[in-house]
């Protein structure tokens, strides 16, 4: 998701095997895009090998579980297997299912066939639950780029400037540390040092003084913080993941 002065943009993702659940989908985002002035763009999987080989942007997925060759659960593991971290809605008309899908994490369950207000009502969870998702310009040799807030593991104050870490990663901003406070999404970014802003999505393990991420990276904690930290965490772990 991004936004700019005007309206709200949404890329989804629509992985299914049946062509009239495309169409009947298609008009019902058309139709939810309307009423709530946003802006939709599908992005359109007949099978989950297309959406696998695609290996896209999306803010989330409607996902078919029953689809022949790989269906959507298995389809869904890989994902999750990669790093992919989709907020997904399965749909499906087999309800003994469900339990399969927990163990993806899915967001949402949607039944088919499917009903216009249930499909809405589970559009609005997820854009609820969306965050770190908008584009931040950094540098790297001299040359801008734009990444997503969530791909950043931390930024790190370097004198009057700063680093930008993701994985594999190392770019280069003018910005400093307090004006990446004001930019970055407060409900994912946290200060835990006065030299780091971490992104808590991306940590591994917090001990007294230094926080373990992903990556194997270790970004200190300072005494006074690590507390705020800890309560801001376990919010973000309970409420955003």
């Amino acid at each position: 998701m991004n936004t700019n002065k005007d309206k709200i943009s949404l890329i989804i993702g629509l992985c299914d095997d049946e062509l009239n659940a495309h169409d009947t989908i298609d008009k019902m985002l058309a139709d939810y895009a309307d009423v709530n002035d946003i802006n939709i763009n599908v992005i359109h999987y007949m099978s989950a090998k297309e959406l696998l080989d695609a290996n896209d942007q999306l803010d989330f997925l409607l996902l078919d579980i029953d689809m022949p060759e790989t269906d959507g659960i298995e389809a869904a593991h890989k994902l999750r297997d990669r790093g992919i971290e989709y907020k997904i809605i399965m749909l499906t008309a087999r309800e003994d299912r469900y339990r399969e899908a927990f163990k993806i994490q899915a967001f949402r369950f949607v039944p088919k066939p499917i009903d216009k207000d249930e499909l809405y009502d589970a559009i609005n969870d997820v854009r609820e639950h969306l965050v770190g998702i908008s584009k931040v310009c950094v540098f790297r040799d001299g040359v801008s780029y734009e990444i997503i807030q969530r791909d950043i593991l931390y930024v790190e104050a370097d004198r009057y400037a700063t680093l930008i870490f993701t994985n594999g990663m190392e770019y280069r901003s003018e910005q400093s540390l307090t004006s990446w406070l004001g930019v970055l999404d407060d409900r994912v970014f946290f200060q835990c040092h006065k030299s780091f802003i971490v992104n808590m999505g991306k940590i591994e393990q917090i001990e007294k003084n230094v926080i373990h991420m992903v990556n194997g990276d270790k970004v200190a904690v300072s005494r006074r913080l690590h507390t705020p930290l800890m309560h801001a965490y376990m919010e973000y772990d309970t409420r955003r993941r």
